[in-house]
């Protein structure tokens, strides 16, 4: 809506055109995490740490200072592996949380005890776009990531639900699983799980990639090596957005140091020394 985008998408819209970079809102990239969840018997989960008195008592240990489930992540144990044997590269993200939910929505306690386990492609290479609908700043864009739509991707992430559904059938998990809730047992070949993929699926909020930073050659890049905006004097982009390609990891870490570095270019900081061993 600045008038800095594709003059296509600009002129559609009714907004003049100030500078022509047809990158701008392309390239949006995120992880695409399918939910694979099952009951458990002989152990207490979160879900019922979450309802009527037992709530109220983890509240009070909050505010007390002392251990509650309110000072948990959503996501309580990492894991890395690879799609394939013969590729060995750890491109594959897991996790795991001692507890249900709805419908396979993280963060929607189900009304039973559980866990649940999701993986995902650390290296996508689906592409989507945000798009700007009108000229309007209080209409909402249009925002498509495009997920699976490449076959590498849903070649992984088939593995990836194949591998969080080995680890629910492991045998230091028998003594506690009491049977899969979804996508369930009746879900067994590569046509129905790359189905449940998509449908108990959802997004990891890694999203990132829109104003991607590329060499002067690179007509699609948006930012430059100092996160300048190509094009236009006094104007960088400084987070997530600026990322070329998905990185083998969650966004907070290296979106701290985007900004760390940002910081660095526009005060006009040189760069440290490096460090010879």
């Amino acid at each position: 809506m600045s008038g800095i985008g594709a003059p296509s998408l600009l002129n559609t819209i009714g907004v003049n055109v100030c500078h022509a970079l047809e990158g701008v809102g392309e390239n949006l990239q995120d992880h695409w995490a399918p939910r694979l969840s099952a009951r458990v018997k002989g152990i207490e989960t979160l879900n019922e740490r979450a309802t009527g008195i037992r709530f109220a008592a983890e509240v009070v240990k909050y505010f007390l200072g002392a251990q509650s489930i309110l000072n948990l992540s959503a996501s309580l144990v990492y894991g890395f592996w690879h799609s394939e044997p013969a590729v060995k590269s750890n491109d594959l993200q897991f996790i795991f949380t001692p507890a249900s939910f709805k419908d396979g929505q993280h963060g929607l306690f189900d009304s039973h005890p559980g866990y649940t386990i999701a993986a995902w492609r650390h290296r996508p290479e689906s592409r989507g776009y945000v798009r700007a609908n009108s000229a309007n700043v209080l209409e909402a864009p249009r925002i498509n990531p495009n997920y699976l739509s490449e076959e590498s991707d849903r070649r992984a992430t088939l593995n990836a639900v194949k591998l969080a559904r080995s680890l629910m059938q492991t045998q230091a998990m028998g003594p506690f699983h009491a049977g899969e809730v979804y996508p369930g047992d009746d879900v067994q070949n590569d046509d129905e799980l790359m189905d449940a993929a998509r449908r108990w699926g959802s997004t990891t909020y890694h999203l990132m990639g829109t104003c991607r930073m590329g060499p002067k050659s690179d007509r699609s890049a948006v930012v430059d090596d100092e996160l300048r905006v190509r094009g236009i004097d006094g104007l960088r982009v400084v987070d997530a957005s600026i990322m070329p390609k998905m990185i083998s990891a969650n966004l907070n870490a290296a979106t701290m140091m985007i900004a760390e570095k940002g910081a660095d270019l526009i005060l006009g900081r040189s760069a440290p020394e490096p460090i010879v061993i």
